[in-house]
């Protein structure tokens, strides 16, 4: 499978970087924190060489560990150019109930002009629920699909929304059943979501990001495929007015050679706030090889407990087996 088969035909949206050095370091874990959906993709907890356990996540392709005070906080990922996501199952939210409460906030999408048109709801073949929406915001080439396959043996429900360009809708509904086939619940391999994976080839479009919180911590864990190796460092490698470079080398982690920088900025109310990122710039298109950011920061009250996630997240940083042949 392709994306140059896909039923997309609208280009990615562009990720470029603020030249600021402050913005580079401070934007993307900010954005991170805010207008994502629950994705709870923590795992079992593992043992560590610490007295308390660290505990086992996963986001897109790849495992690593956080000690339990950072807590997931939201997140958001896509394959093939569809957004995937899920959400538990219980007597609080029923399947028929989850899928009905994302229809309504999609059709509630207020409209720049005009309103939306009423959804075509009917069931997609060997996933579930599904709706086609003309939403205001794609415009009229475009048509939306959104669908819900319910897993019970996970107690989970998935979702999967893509747009299409008009006439392409059979191409959608087809990858998108593809897609939902290939979820298999618990295992180790493939790319994350909830309580299991997608057991797929690596796709030349896939995104995803975790961000996790704790009191005075912020924690950001982003991969993406590019189309160009791409490290997210400006050129000139200034850092912001008033900072203190404490690092900036080259460092491996879970096999991949990236950059690490560390700084120290002032802040007036609580004296400084350091900021770490690691990099690796990705090859092209290779869904096992994307780019990888990982960022967080603390005041520098919290420096002992930044500190100890970050060794945690890079000692721990390893790619999960693709799963298939």
């Amino acid at each position: 499978m392709t994306d140059e088969r896909g039923p997309r035909a609208r280009p990615s949206p562009s990720h470029g970087h603020p030249s600021p050095a402050l913005a580079r370091m401070l934007a993307p874990l900010v954005a991170a924190m805010v207008t994502f959906l629950p994705t709870g993709s923590s795992m079992a907890a593992t043992p560590s060489s610490t007295t308390t356990p660290s505990v086992a996540h996963c986001t897109g392709r790849f495992d690593y560990a956080l000690p339990p005070t950072l807590r997931p906080s939201g997140g958001r990922q896509s394959l093939y150019r569809v957004s995937v996501w899920h959400e538990p199952q219980g007597a609080a939210m029923l399947p028929a109930d989850a899928w009905k409460k994302h229809l309504f906030a999609a059709l509630s999408t207020p409209p720049a002009s005009g309103s939306v048109t009423p959804a075509r709801e009917f069931e997609l073949r060997g996933v579930g629920s599904a709706a086609w929406l003309q939403l205001p915001a794609n415009g009229p080439e475009y048509v939306t699909l959104l669908a819900t396959k319910s897993m019970p043996e996970a107690a989970e429900s998935l979702f999967f929304q893509v747009d299409a360009g008009t006439g392409r809708e059979a191409l959608a509904e087809d990858l998108v059943g593809k897609i939902a086939a290939s979820w298999i619940g618990g295992t180790r391999a493939g790319f994350c979501t909830g309580a299991g994976a997608f057991v797929i080839a690596p796709s030349k479009n896939e995104r995803a990001l975790d961000a996790f919180a704790a009191p005075g911590v912020e924690l950001t864990v982003q991969t993406e495929t590019v189309a160009a190796p791409d490290d997210g460092q400006s050129s000139d490698g200034d850092p912001p007015p008033g900072a203190k470079v404490l690092a900036k080398n080259r460092r491996n982690v879970g096999g991949f050679d990236g950059i690490e920088e560390r700084i120290e900025l002032a802040d007036e109310a609580a004296g400084h706030r350091r900021v770490y990122v690691w990099v690796f710039p990705g090859r092209p298109a290779d869904g096992a090889a994307p780019r990888i950011r990982l960022s967080a920061s603390a005041f520098g009250t919290h420096a002992a407990q930044l500190d100890a996630a970050w060794n945690e997240l890079l000692a721990t940083w390893r790619p999960r087996p693709v799963g298939v042949r």
